[in-house]
């Protein structure tokens, strides 16, 4: 899947379609506009990997580096140098530097990740990475910086191929389980939770419960207008059960039974109201438990 964006904060939403551990390159087929505009940034169709040359923000903290300044420590004392011109009574000129001392915050510099990149068969590639929480920091980094030289990029594997989900996908024109009418105290707890910038715990908990999902063997799973970022239906025809799964957290997780296209299109206040669903699943410590005890329930039952 292309992803085409300005900026990227959390590079792990990106990387569904990959196990965990696994190898992996950010990549972008290029088109003859492509291979001019990286000239821009040294990078040629010659096969060796370059440090693009810094010309916006993401290029230019790659090879430069970047300073934070540090509030929370004392100001210290730091020169400044200004070059002077000036003019006698005489007409005679006269040039110099004069030293002006300033007390500023310290500042402490980011080192540079160098991070090269490379054109092969038409394809730019980024360097590999491993796809764990050790490497998110350099991936974001891969990710604004093909953002910025192209303003697109793709997800492969360490076969240089496209990464695919590890199901096959379908997609409805209509979002998964739309947020419904909300009470005013339960709006305001909605657009916090949005707000909130999630923590990488949380990044791995909504990780695993798909991965648990996955490993229940569903028949196939179904994308909404939102992708990975709403609902995400996966399917048990066999025994007639479609669990809904959430991206965010302290949500819930639905299941239900018969016509899942139809639940689909219902807002969640829709859903409760009528009580439609099999079951509401709690994301709590217990959820991977309660998740499996549904699914062997019902397997049971269809023997």
């Amino acid at each position: 899947m292309q992803i085409n964006k300005k900026r990227i904060l959390s590079p792990q939403r990106y990387l569904y379609a990959l196990n965990p551990d696994e190898s992996f390159y950010l990549a972008a087929r290029l088109m003859a506009e492509d291979v001019q505009r990286l000239l821009r940034y040294g990078i040629k169709a010659d096969g060796n990997a370059r440090i693009p040359t810094p010309r916006g923000p993401a290029t230019t903290t790659n090879a430069d580096g970047k300073w934070v300044v540090c509030r929370d420590l004392p100001k210290e004392e730091r020169p400044f140098f200004h070059d002077y011109h000036i003019v006698d009574w005489h007409g005679n000129d006269h040039y110099g530097t004069c030293v002006q001392h300033r007390m500023c915050y310290q500042r402490a510099l980011i080192p540079p990740t160098d991070l090269a990149f490379v054109i092969e068969d038409g394809v730019l590639l980024s360097p590999l990475f491993v796809n764990c929480d050790q490497a998110m920091p350099e991936v974001r980094a891969a990710m604004n910086i093909m953002l910025e030289m192209l303003g697109r990029f793709e997800v492969w594997t360490a076969d240089k191929a496209p990464a695919l989900p590890p199901v096959k996908q379908y997609k409805v024109p209509w979002e998964i389980l739309r947020p419904g009418t909300r009470t005013r105290e339960e709006l305001e707890s909605y657009i916090e939770k949005i707000v909130e910038r999630k923590p990488r715990a949380h990044q791995a908990e909504i990780r695993r419960r798909h991965e648990h999902l996955l490993e229940l063997q569903p028949e196939f799973c179904v994308l909404g207008t939102q992708n990975f970022f709403g609902y995400v239906v996966y399917g048990f025809p066999k025994l007639n059960l479609f669990v809904f799964e959430s991206n965010q957290v302290n949500n819930a997780t639905y299941a239900f039974r018969g016509d899942w296209e139809k639940a689909s299109r219902l807002t969640k206040t829709e859903v409760l109201a009528g009580g439609i669903q099999e079951a509401r699943v709690f994301h709590t410590e217990h959820w991977t438990g309660n998740i499996s005890h549904l699914i062997s329930r019902l397997s049971k039952e269809a023997e």
